[in-house]
């Protein structure tokens, strides 16, 4: 087979380009996200602790894979200005230091997850009836966290190359290998089968990619020929990457904190966050899509000296975020309680999640917005901006608020809810500010 060519977005219709590079983007966030929805549908089975369990798991790995986030735009930005400025060896080598940075960074996450599983699930909020069953989930995830961070870290990587089809092809054999193990693993080992399903699967998705990126089969080659450690690339990335672990990191661990605070009204009320949060991720997957272009869009037309040209591409980007987006959450919200009703049979739990939805819908259309912005900066290898923004929206605006409409206020998980939508919308606000001002149009990498 002949290696496929990074597609090159410096001319032509930038409709026509963003178009193109959303399509298998898209196709591969539902294939990415579905696991989500099909675990929660099977945890649903096992009951609300089950769920509960896999829903603090999933925070602190969230939390602790910041690291490999960060990897990826720093790796993805550093790729895609040398596709576009035609340096087929720099963008090799750069692939290759990015991979090894990523398996380095996972592996220690991984190992120091197994070994801390149980603390770092009490301070996530686990009360004594879930504790025991989300140690068991937590242990396997985290021994497989290898194979669950490379396929995301890779893709992502690949995609800011102008190559979506390597992540579209990783999540189809993670997605179809999980469809097949997730039902026998559970009917039979119940919480740990449905954790190693999840493992099984991702390693599945990035076994299939490394080997196309070994065998020279991407826009990208993983040459292992030349395997060694170059400090100066790497260097690149990491000063790309290590703003961006804070950028990444403090939203994660906002919603770790967050999601302690939703564990004090029971597990119930978590097992229903823990839903909603995967029905709205998994519908804002049309705007993720559109987003997820903008690395390339504009690292390559950087890295071709075409500043405007970029900007041009984010704008538009932008406006059609708006329209998917709020036709989308529309609709969640119009029809929530028969959406909810498909994971729970518990009324409490439906009308629960139906406010919580309501509530979050203006939320997540400026968190939409937010990843446009916040895609279009990594593209231009600017990390430390949306750093900055993260962290006054979520740690000076959002968690205080989410604590006192709680508690002192008494509005209980409802005003943690209204906290989280008041949080993003000032979030997209600040970086659509921010990127107007236009500095990363001078970004150096």
């Amino acid at each position: 087979m002949t290696p496929t060519h990074p597609r090159d977005v410096t001319q032509g219709s930038l409709a026509r380009h963003i178009w193109r590079l959303t399509r298998p983007i898209t196709i591969s966030q539902v294939l990415f996200m579905w696991p989500d929805i099909y675990d929660a549908l099977w945890l649903g089975k096992l009951g609300p602790h089950a769920q509960a369990a896999a829903g603090l798991t999933m925070s602190v790995r969230f939390t602790m894979v910041s690291v490999l986030m960060a990897l990826s735009l720093g790796s993805g930005a550093v790729v895609a200005r040398y596709v576009g400025a035609k340096d087929q060896d720099g963008a090799n080598l750069a692939v290759l230091q990015a991979v090894i940075l990523m398996i380095a960074a996972s592996g220690g996450l991984g190992l120091a997850g197994t070994a801390l599983a149980r603390p770092l699930l009490v301070l996530a909020g686990a009360d004594s009836a879930t504790l025991p069953l989300a140690v068991l989930y937590a242990r396997i995830i985290f021994a497989g966290l290898i194979a669950m961070e490379m396929v995301p870290s890779v893709g992502f990587m690949m995609t800011a190359a102008g190559a979506p089809q390597v992540l579209l092809g990783m999540t189809l054999f993670s997605t179809g290998t999980l469809l097949v193990a997730e039902p026998l693993l559970v009917s039979r080992l119940g919480v740990e089968g449905a954790a190693l399903a999840l493992i099984a699967a991702n390693g599945i998705g990035m076994l299939w990619g490394m080997g196309m990126l070994t065998a020279g089969r991407a826009p990208v080659r993983l040459d292992l020929h030349h395997l060694r450690v170059d400090l100066p690339m790497m260097g690149r990335i990491l000063r790309i990457t290590l703003p961006a672990i804070l950028q990444r990191g403090a939203p994660n661990l906002a919603m770790t904190y967050l999601t302690r605070l939703v564990s004090a009204y029971g597990a119930p009320t978590l097992a229903t966050w823990v839903i909603v949060q995967r029905i709205s991720n998994f519908a804002l997957i049309p705007t993720m899509g559109l987003s997820r272009t903008l690395p390339a869009m504009v690292g390559q037309n950087l890295g071709a000296a075409q500043p405007d040209r970029a900007a041009r591409s984010v704008s538009l980007t932008a406006r059609a975020t708006v329209l998917v987006g709020g036709t989308i959450l529309g609709l969640l919200a119009l029809l929530a309680p028969q959406v909810l009703a498909l994971f729970s049979r518990n009324a409490e739990t439906i009308s629960t999640g139906t406010r919580a939805i309501r509530v979050l819908g203006m939320g997540y259309l400026g968190l939409a917005l937010n990843y446009v912005f916040d895609a279009a900066q990594a593209g231009a290898g600017d990390t430390l901006s949306p750093m900055v923004i993260n962290l006054i929206s979520m740690w000076l605006i959002q968690v205080p608020l989410a604590y006192l409409l709680s508690r002192p206020v008494g509005m209980r998980a409802d005003g943690i809810w209204l906290a989280l939508a008041v949080g993003w919308i000032v979030q997209a606000t600040l970086m659509g500010w921010r990127f107007r001002q236009g500095h990363w149009k001078l970004k150096r990498i």
